[in-house]
């Protein structure tokens, strides 16, 4: 005998038809009207009682064959192996991070792994000598305890080897204020006369990291494609955040950036190529070697993208304008600049306040 139970839901009235037959195991199905749950049922009923209705056999399991993970170290280079190239465009950088973590708690148990035993290879960061007997820095200390997080997580949420994430519990190391060096106008004279002389490649890619605030790999990497000459842009494609970006370049670099083109015969592809046309420039070793030469204490090639933010804040760009023309999406970074704004938010708070507060 056939049930049929009505439910309402979003979509209106469904009727769920429920047929018991003795020797049969009962079969549901939902309808949505009343007529249609009454064919079916019928139709099962009669083949049911007949002895011509045929149970279909359930579908065979898949043969799963689930990772066989114990120890950290079969888990580090699970990840390395079959993870890391998946979700990093340069997996092999953190190779030696991988081996390090290896090397300290490898032969631990994956589920025996505590806090604690995080917590102390922390501290083995902060105070391992390593090249030139030097420290770790802030920045890179993180980066190794954000690597094994990476792993932990994978375990946790695909493998289910463990319950937690015993990293959530270790606290990062804080990171010190951000760099504040930038070039005075007499240091800019010196450092791009500099360039100037030693080649146009070398000047070129100069005034557009000076100019737009480019990262070294985002100049590095740019292309005939990506310049836009009758708008006056530069855009920097798919960045280190994941992002894209179009900046302002004056017309003389442009015309300059131009001239190094045609001289070169780069019609496409990648700009700053070296002397074999295969592969890109080592710029950076040059620029070190220019800094060097010409007496610029304390100053690195990233420090050219500081000069341009540095500039802009100088003349009155906002953190906004900032964080937007670096690519960076948190201000959090772009606020170490907030002390070169405040001549200009000065200003504007004295244009305001003579407007709304009479003298007195």
């Amino acid at each position: 005998m056939a049930t049929f139970i009505p439910y309402e839901g979003k979509k209106g009235t469904t009727i769920k038809a429920i047929v018991r037959i003795k020797g049969y195991k009962t079969k549901c199905k939902s309808f949505p009207n009343i007529t249609l749950a009454k064919s079916w049922a019928k139709k099962i009923e009669a083949a049911m009682e007949d002895g011509s209705f045929i149970e279909k056999s359930p579908i065979p399991a898949a043969n799963i064959q689930k990772v066989k993970i114990e120890y950290i170290s079969e888990l580090i280079n699970y990840f390395r192996d079959n993870i890391a190239p998946t979700r990093y465009a340069d997996a092999h950088k953190y190779n030696c991070m991988f081996d390090w973590w290896i090397d300290k708690i490898g032969n631990l148990k994956v589920v025996n792994l505590t806090a604690s035993d995080l917590s102390a290879c922390k501290q083995i960061l902060l105070t391992e000598k390593i090249e030139n007997n030097q420290s770790r820095k802030p920045n890179t200390i993180n980066k190794y305890l954000m690597c094994i997080s990476a792993v932990l997580t994978f375990a946790r949420d695909e493998l289910e080897l463990i319950e937690y994430n015993p990293m959530s519990k270790v606290k990062t190391v804080p990171k010190p204020d951000g760099r504040k060096r930038y070039l005075s106008v007499e240091e800019l004279a010196i450092y791009l006369d500099a360039c100037k002389k030693h080649s146009l490649m070398i000047y070129v890619f100069v005034l557009i990291a000076l100019g737009t605030g480019g990262r070294y790999s985002e100049v590095q990497h740019l292309k005939v494609e990506n310049i836009d000459y009758q708008n006056e842009r530069v855009y920097y494609i798919d960045t280190k955040n994941k992002t894209s970006r179009g900046v302002h370049v004056e017309p003389e670099t442009l015309e300059l950036l131009k001239q190094l083109c045609i001289e070169n015969n780069i019609q496409s592809g990648y700009i700053f190529k070296g002397k074999r046309g295969d592969s890109l420039a080592f710029i950076r070793g040059v620029l070190y070697q220019i800094i060097k030469d010409v007496g610029l204490d304390d100053f690195t090639v990233h420090d050219m993208r500081h000069t341009f933010a540095s500039y802009s804040a100088m003349n009155g760009a906002t953190l906004l304008d900032i964080a937007e023309l670096l690519g960076q999406k948190s201000l959090s970074v772009t606020r170490r600049y907030s002390h070169l704004t405040q001549k200009h938010t000065d200003s504007i708070v004295k244009k305001v306040v003579k407007k709304i507060i009479p003298e007195v």
